[in-house]
């Protein structure tokens, strides 16, 4: 007999674009490979409350047919593959012999048009604005649509959104900045004018921001110009103003928006941002536009949050013009939005910065130091605000704090490009004692470097560093276990970092390739990139250790070859070694420890650690580490003092405050 053919099965844990984009593709998939599909609405671990509900959108019979209980999910995902495992096939052979064994495809794609490598994603993309119509949605939700479609579709209609919402007026979100999710109203103000007389309509989550457009330009419509939804369930409301959006012809947005990103791929067509649609200058006049706007502190704006988050904006542009005279005009903006009352958490590190840029080092240290105590300061924001405070104090000379100022920046995020920007600076001008960091070739160090970064950072980098900065995976290379940040500590997952580690050594000129320091950096790296197996890159460093003897690092870095090859005798002898060269270095105790915990000697090596926190006061997961080895042992008032030591060196990584709570601090 014949089992029947699988089926697709969506599903997502998140929101509502992201899971209608899941169904249309499930329904597109269904159609090319002839089978059904079927929706998993109540996935494990979801987290979208107001879609609870689905008999708010959906027709019964409909989720009757489509929608999967628990039960009988299990049993077609039983033998089920996720879609990707297909993705990177050149055929379709083995995804239709898939289905019709009678095995089912889980699909959990929610932001792309899915196409595989047969497939032509331009001719897939438009018949996404279709399959919307084979959902069952309820009567009264298809008679909204179908006003939508009459108003909008078709009429050459461009539809704007502007994101504000939860992030100028909820905690925590308006505490960080968004510059790819705010856009100036300027922006679309200059594209309202250019486009003059062609049907527009604009939706956001701030109310008020859509009343102030449509007194400027009357003919602006918005979601109550087609239905009145104010009676909705949010579900209901989130829905129809995405579907309405999706009938436009073209949809402007900001760069990151999961409610525009999803209505554009429903509407079968890319979005575009203000790059895509105005010109150079017209962008620059809009923010010379939104600085004029700053400047006279207007009761236009919602909050002084909003004047905040568009001074956060706009300060994009005043940096790039990277004029002294601007630094100036953008630290007057700042104290008069400070002033206004706004409390958000980032706008004392922004004036920070302003303060460094000009030169006023002590200033800009208080600053700093102000904006540390905020508790509602981002993690990211906090590192940023350490390395600032770390560069302030190493042009003030006091480099030893300098140093624990980096340590604490450092160790938080380690590839934050602020952080690594500032920290670039200070190891470049020799202005922080390198003591407070574990051993690592510093010379090839600072001549290890990556390109610029371009995106999630606050500094305009060329105003604190002129030469490329630091590549600082050199560093992790080694020591990854001292990073906080998950992400981080990955680094030997990543191959793309590990690529760009050797394009660093690979334009380096400053020291030769038959130097101990090139040759020992060299074979680690290219073990880990597969150029060289275990067995190859022993042989290479015992040559390296055997002509430098007394060089700890060489040592730690065979040990751990050996460690990998699966010889731990060698290994444990070679670290031990290590910790010969330099015999109180906390972070070769530290490192021994943490050899001795995997490898069978736990209680040794835990006291090893202990050992270390006891030497080592400046880093955080020393410290931690101390202490959640004693709250283990049930010594819960030593452990106070390390955990109470390691959460103020990270008052924003939430595992020392949970361990502190359970030793009673």
């Amino acid at each position: 007999m014949t089992p029947a053919k699988g089926v697709f099965i969506g599903q997502r844990k998140d929101r509502m674009g992201a899971r209608l984009l899941m169904m249309l593709t499930c329904i597109r998939l269904a159609e090319d490979f002839d089978t059904t599909y079927k929706v998993n609405w109540f996935p494990k671990g979801s987290d979208a409350p107001e879609l609870n509900h689905p008999q708010e959108l959906f027709a019964q019979d409909w989720m009757d047919a489509q929608f999967l209980s628990a039960k009988a999910f299990e049993k077609l995902s039983d033998k089920a593959l996720p879609i990707w495992t297909f993705q990177g096939d050149k055929t379709p052979d083995r995804l239709i012999a898939h289905l019709n064994s009678g095995r089912s495809v889980v699909v959990e794609e929610g932001f792309e048009v899915l196409a595989f490598p047969w497939e032509d994603i331009e001719a897939i993309r438009p018949r996404y604005r279709d399959f919307i119509h084979q959902i069952g949605f309820t009567d009264e939700i298809r008679a909204i649509m179908d006003r939508a479609d009459e108003k909008l579709s078709g009429q050459g209609v461009t539809a704007y959104h502007i994101r504000r919402g939860d992030i100028l007026n909820d905690s925590p979100w308006k505490h960080t900045t968004w510059p790819a999710k705010i856009e100036l109203e300027e922006l679309y103000e200059a594209h309202l004018e250019k486009a003059d007389g062609q049907t527009a309509i604009m939706f956001s989550d701030q109310a008020e921001l859509i009343t102030r457009f449509q007194k400027r330009f009357p003919q602006l419509l918005q979601m109550s110009d087609i239905a009145d939804v104010s009676g909705m369930t949010r579900a209901q409301r989130d829905f129809l103003e995405l579907y309405a959006m999706s009938r436009a012809d073209q949809v402007i947005a900001p760069v990151i928006s999961a409610f525009s990103m999803a209505a554009a791929r429903i509407s079968g067509q890319q979005r575009v941002v203000f790059r895509d649609v105005l010109s150079e200058a017209e962008i620059e006049a809009a923010n010379e536009a939104a600085l004029i706007r700053l400047h006279q502190q207007s009761d236009e704006f919602l909050s002084a949050s909003e004047a905040a988050h568009i001074y956060a904006k706009a300060l994009f542009h005043l940096n790039r013009l990277n004029a002294e005279d601007r630094t100036q005009e953008s630290l007057e903006l700042a104290a008069k939005i400070l002033d206004a009352g706004a409390d958000n958490a980032f706008l004392p590190l922004l004036q920070a910065l302003n303060l460094f840029y000009l030169g006023r080092w002590a200033e800009a240290k208080e600053m700093a130091d102000f904006a540390l105590e905020n508790p509602n300061v981002w993690p990211e924001d906090y590192a940023v605000l350490c390395a600032l405070k770390s560069a302030a104090l190493g042009e003030m000379r006091k480099r030893w704090q300098a140093g624990q100022a980096f340590s604490q920046a450092f160790w938080a995020k380690p590839i934050r490009p602020d952080v690594l920007v500032f920290g670039s600076r200070v190891v470049y001008r020799d202005q922080i004692a390198l003591r407070l960091f574990p051993p690592t070739d510093w010379s090839l160090q600072m001549v290890i470097r990556r390109p610029w970064f371009n995106f999630n950072s606050h500094v305009a980098q060329r105003n604190v560093l002129v030469r490329l900065p630091c590549n600082f995976d050199f560093l992790l290379l080694d020591w990854s276990d001292l990073a906080l940040d998950q992400k981080a500590r990955r680094l030997f997952d990543s191959q793309h970092r590990l690529k760009q580690l050797h394009d660093g050594l690979v334009r380096m000129t400053d020291i030769p390739d038959c130097d101990p320091r090139v040759q020992s950096f060299a074979t680690v790296l290219n073990m880990h990139l597969g150029e060289l197996h275990a067995a190859q890159a022993v042989d290479i460093m015992r040559n390296i250790t055997a002509n430098v003897p007394d060089n700890p690092l060489y040592h730690k870095r065979l040990a751990e070859l050996y460690e990998a090859e699966g010889d731990r005798a060698s290994a444990r002898l070679t670290m031990a070694e290590a910790l010969a060269c330099d015999p109180g270095n906390p972070f070769l105790i530290f490192a021994m420890g943490r050899f001795l915990e995997r490898n069978g000697a736990e209680e040794q090596g835990r006291n090893q650690i202990i050992q270390a926190a006891e030497i080592d006061h400046d880093t955080a997961s020393v410290q931690g580490e101390a202490g959640r080895i004693l709250l283990q042992r049930g010594e819960k008032e030593r452990a106070r003092a390390y955990l109470q030591k390691a959460r103020d060196l990270c008052p924003t990584y939430k595992r020392f405050t949970n361990q502190l709570k359970r030793a009673g601090g």
